[in-house]
């Protein structure tokens, strides 16, 4: 799946033509500008999934569109930052039905969007939108990329 954009775990579905359109932005070729991607998983209880976006360009804007069955929590976080000692994820949140974040790539790497259900009480059905686009180049490494959230519902408290 060589210059792929997303790839998935097991058991996750990716649409064929956003895949296509995600290769394509990887390589960055002229025509395509975004790429947009729909996976759709089950997250067991007390386990997690994770969703690899394969080579993100420094300076893209990632937007994501969650939709869950109940709440669990979302970390995205970069290649290199798992190989750290202290992973510092470039975003941190919770669900319960529905929402929505963006952020610029600080720096280009593989990211993972990981799906926690490791505190809920049943299996999750999980369906996230995935859009990366080319933009205007992120701040230096250090400096973080820019978030931005979206939320309907809450988390309620554990």
């Amino acid at each position: 799946m060589q210059g792929a954009l997303l790839g998935a775990a097991p058991g996750v579905r990716l649409d064929a033509l956003a895949l296509a359109c995600a290769a394509l932005l990887a390589m960055a070729a002229p025509p395509c500008t975004a790429a947009v991607a729909q996976v759709s998983v089950d997250v067991p209880q007390g386990k997690t999934k994770s969703v690899r976006l394969r080579r993100l360009p420094r300076g893209a804007v990632l937007g994501v569109a969650i939709s869950a069955s109940a709440a669990l929590r979302i970390v995205l976080v970069s290649a290199g930052q798992l190989k750290s000692g202290k992973p510092q994820a470039l975003f941190r949140g919770a669900v319960d039905r529905r929402m929505s974040f963006r952020v610029v790539i600080p720096e280009s790497d593989d990211y993972y969007l990981v799906l926690d259900n490791r505190r809920g009480g049943q299996a999750v059905a999980v369906t996230a939108t995935i859009e990366a686009q080319k933009g205007k180049p992120a701040p230096p490494p250090g400096k973080g990329g820019k978030v931005e959230e979206t939320r309907a519902g809450s988390l309620a408290p554990a």
